[in-house]
């Protein structure tokens, strides 16, 4: 007896009865749609023979070998189809779903310099050695990217640390990449590769600087007025990538941390630690008791890209 049950399937079976039908409405054909479905053509034909009875109605008109639905076979078909493939589709949109919600997402903020200058070769690395976890960067200044820390829409923040912003005592701030104030210029500035640069030989020419509010050199503004020196800045930028672009152009040369200078770049880098002192870029996240394995992680390979910059060549 179940033997002849299974045989006869088609007879229970009200979506694959369905799926028959929609089908062959969409190839047009009993014979297409058994192919398409991996079934004999009487099978098919079953299966719909086995839908009419049931809803007691006629769904196709039949013409020799040509077949098309009737007015409820359309009606019934537009009511069907999304049921159909939404059943069909469940297993591949469920095993999609608990991926999503299974897998490690980690979530940054990052300014501009960090996002364009630090994180690419941190992500590099810890995407090669943790896999499984999905990385979400979200561009956000200094005071937004504090909110989103906050408000724990992400996990931490890449910034460098400002003396005149500093962080609250609700945050903790981890130091991950030590860089030297240099000025930056063309190669064939007549200040580049210099030693011991004195703020009038630099005062000398066009400068351009971050906005203050957005400085990471904290007496950069200041040193100029301590020597004694009115530097009025024809050109000023707001991010790094606006600055570096006066520096090409040859229109200025700015004051800023190594991090800009990357192997083979155009620009160049004099050092300028007589002047100002060094600039840190780290890790901002809540203080908490316990500290994610996934930030464990992104610690220890923020330190070993800037153990490898630090290594002698």
């Amino acid at each position: 007896m179940k033997k002849i049950d299974q045989q006869f399937y088609y007879k229970n079976n009200r979506l694959q009865q369905l799926r028959g039908f929609c089908s062959t409405i969409e190839f047009g054909s009993i014979c297409r749609a058994a192919e398409h479905m991996g079934l004999n053509q009487s099978c098919v034909s079953l299966q719909i023979k086995a839908l009419e009875d049931s809803l007691a109605v006629k769904l196709f008109e039949r013409n020799g070998p040509h077949i098309k639905p009737t007015a409820e076979g359309k009606r019934l078909y537009s009511l069907a189809r999304p049921y159909v493939y939404g059943i069909l589709n469940l297993h591949h949109e469920f095993s999609e779903e608990l991926k999503s919600v299974l897998r490690t997402e980690l979530h940054i903020a990052a300014n501009g310099t960090s996002k364009s200058y630090i994180l690419p070769e941190i992500i590099k690395l810890y995407t090669q050695m943790y896999p499984e976890i999905y990385i979400v960067i979200h561009f956000a200044e200094h005071q937004e990217a504090m909110e989103l820390i906050e408000k724990d829409i992400v996990d931490f923040a890449i910034l460098p640390q400002r003396a005149h912003l500093p962080f609250s005592h609700n945050f903790v701030y981890t130091p991950l990449f030590f860089c030297t104030p240099c000025l930056i210029t063309l190669p064939n500035h007549p200040l580049a590769h210099q030693k011991n640069l004195t703020v009038q030989e630099i005062s000398k020419y066009e400068l351009t600087l971050p906005d203050p509010t957005f400085r990471v050199i904290d007496n950069l503004y200041k040193i100029f007025l301590d020597h004694n020196i009115n530097k009025k800045l024809r050109v000023s930028f707001l991010n790094t990538e606006s600055g570096r672009e006066f520096i090409d152009a040859g229109v200025a040369i700015t004051i800023s941390s190594d991090v800009w200078i990357k192997k083979n770049d155009t620009l160049v880098a004099t050092p300028l630690p007589h002047l100002f002192p060094d600039v840190t870029y780290g890790l901002v996240k809540k203080i908490s008791r316990e500290i994610p394995e996934k930030i464990i992680n992104f610690i220890a390979v923020a330190r070993e890209i800037e153990s490898r910059k630090r290594r002698p060549h």
